[in-house]
């Protein structure tokens, strides 16, 4: 097994907030909230609360706000909440009822979103301007 590489059993409850861990990797029930390097839901698991990681691999129930810059939904996950992330795979068969925001960077989602409505205010300008 890996240094930081943890491992939540099948039947295990746990609650409380769980960091540092460079793998974790559950397959019992869980309410925490979660920063590691990679993160596994197993089929058998239920995860509620944040994950904040690089890679998220969701087979079971989840419930929360994912932060991460790959997620992979694979056909027997079942997701409630947010997700926001960089790169997205999803089964067929994933179940979601969420909201998925891609490239989560606030900063540039603003700069996008400026960039636009200064577009549409110079185009209406330009098309005052012809008439």
């Amino acid at each position: 097994m890996a240094e930081n590489q943890s491992i939540i059993g099948k039947g295990v409850i746990f609650k409380g907030k769980i960091s540092n861990a460079s793998t974790i990797e559950i397959n019992g029930r869980v309410e925490a909230d979660i920063k590691s390097e990679k993160v596994t839901v197993g089929r058998t698991a239920t995860l509620e609360g944040s994950i904040s990681s690089e890679l998220v691999v969701i087979s079971g129930n989840y419930q929360g706000k994912i932060k991460a810059d790959s997620v992979w939904l694979t056909d027997t996950s079942v997701i409630t909440g947010e997700i926001s992330y960089k790169s997205l795979q999803m089964d067929r068969g994933a179940a979601l009822n969420c909201k998925i925001i891609h490239n989560w960077d606030e900063k540039k989602l603003k700069n996008k979103k400026a960039n636009i409505e200064e577009e549409l205010k110079q185009n209406e300008e330009e098309n005052e301007e012809e008439k």
